[in-house]
């Protein structure tokens, strides 16, 4: 049985005197079941059990508590001052983070199947953040703390060997499996702040109380009750007044298999893994959309890509299908026949289909606006990693000082092996902070291959 308790005082000069100081205690323990009861089997060599608690505090940036004025070239022969846009606060407390977990790890079958599972739960409290306030006070953003969010999940790590030969053959397979569930349960005391903003690229990256961290917010299509797209008088979709949640970036689950393979000093490893779930929006997809410079804008040009024929009459908005004038290839007065039309796949006001054909240039420009049009699955299954590698003999690395020598062959990024987002790596992203799931016209990802060589004295 093993028990650890530890204790640390922070006093930061960031913070005002009065809430300056944050303390850091944390326990944990855990009992070797195997040991404790005197278990020994075949099946089951190794049980252990863990639980742990912890507090950590975050202090924040220097000069974050008064209001300064920052002085500007003259105004004639006037000194100049200026108020900055955000309003700061004497009164910040530390942010504050406590967290839970519990886990165990078990051996099978004389460690030839090891598992580790941990479960966690995190509140984090009093976080320091800069939300947006109404310019008639003098400002545009004020800092305060506000914001409780809680992280809880599970995670498994399984290392597995199928085979392991007297010859020194070994098959190895290693297994990691982790998923998490995000929360925002509030982010003011007085329940006025219901979203906050952490990035804002072609859609809103929010934390938004009674959602997920990272929830992406913009313009959707307006539906009827049964879900269907309602269309306008012209045949474009309407755009819903109110922002929608378009989905979050937090994925369902991530895992990953590494295989490795050894045989005398010979050594073949791979990796895939997976992040399944969550939504990114595209940029560069709405803008390829609306330029008309990706594939998908070819269907419906022309009649070769499957675009319709129609026509509009004099003093009428509306296209009018060539095929409705009976035997006719061109409009009954003469009117010039187009053959780049598309039918949007709506409904009307009263639940009708829509029938109305229209450009395909003004049918692409119509998801401009509507983000919802862009925004994506980001699940992936990546070919992540090869490896192959040779470790020297023995007998020739102590000739030269070296207790060993391995020197291996490496690629990285190699293949995408599943993913839903087209025309980008689904791992594309404006940044890799808080403000993840957008991107817009990013350097595509590269495969990368390299030597390396592993020297031990």
């Amino acid at each position: 049985a093993f028990l650890n308790l530890t204790a640390r005082n922070d006093w930061s000069s960031t913070l005002p005197i009065n809430n300056n100081s944050y303390f850091y205690p944390s326990i944990n323990a855990s009992l070797v079941l195997t040991q404790a009861l005197d278990i020994k089997s075949d099946l089951l060599n190794f049980l252990k059990i863990r639980g742990g608690w912890s507090q950590v505090g975050k202090d924040t940036d220097p000069y974050q508590l008064i209001n300064n004025y920052p002085s500007n070239p003259l105004f004639g022969s006037y000194p100049l001052l200026t108020v900055n846009d955000k309003s700061l606060n004497a009164n910040l407390k530390p942010e504050t983070t406590n967290s839970t977990e519990v886990g165990a790890e078990i051996g099978f079958f004389d460690n030839r199947v090891h598992l580790d599972l941990s479960y966690y739960n995190t509140n984090s409290l009093n976080q320091i953040l800069n939300v947006d306030v109404s310019s008639a006070t003098g400002y545009t953003s004020k800092l305060l703390n506000a914001g409780k969010i809680n992280n809880r999940g599970f995670e498994a790590l399984a290392n597995i060997t199928p085979i392991k030969t007297a010859s020194g053959f070994t098959w190895e397979i290693t297994l990691n499996f982790a998923t998490n569930q995000s929360k925002v349960l509030e982010l003011d005391k007085e329940g006025r702040l219901t979203a906050y903003t952490i990035g804002n690229d072609g859609v809103a990256v929010q934390a938004a109380v009674g959602q997920r961290y990272g929830t992406l917010f913009g313009t959707a299509y307006k539906r009827n009750a049964k879900g269907e797209i309602l269309v306008n008088a012209s045949g474009t979709p309407y755009a819903d007044t109110q922002y929608k949640v378009l989905g979050s970036f937090q994925p369902k689950w991530t895992g990953g298999i590494n295989n490795s393979f050894t045989y005398k000093g010979f050594n073949l490893s791979f990796l895939i893994d997976a992040k399944i779930g969550g939504s990114i929006y595209s940029g560069s997809y709405s803008t390829g959309i609306y330029t008309g410079v990706l594939i998908e804008t070819m269907q419906g040009r022309d009649a070769e890509h499957g675009g319709l024929s129609y026509y509009f009459a004099a003093n009428n908005k509306n296209s009018i299908p060539v095929a409705s004038v009976k035997g006719a290839s061109s409009g009954p007065n003469g009117e010039v026949v187009y053959s780049d039309g598309i039918i949007f796949n709506g409904v009307n006001a009263d639940g009708s289909k829509n029938t109305i054909i229209v450009p395909a240039q003004q049918y692409y420009k119509a998801f401009n606006a509507i983000k919802e049009s862009s925004v994506f699955d980001a699940s992936f299954v990546k070919f992540r990693e090869l490896k192959i590698g040779y470790t020297l003999p023995g007998k020739w690395t102590k000739g030269i000082g070296l207790s060993s020598a391995t020197v291996s062959l490496v690629g990285r990024n190699l293949w995408i092996i599943h993913k839903n987002v087209p025309n980008i790596d689904p791992e594309t992203a404006f940044t890799t902070g808080n403000s993840q799931g957008t991107e817009s016209l990013t350097l595509p990802t590269t495969r990368s291959y390299g030597f390396s060589v592993n020297l031990n004295f």
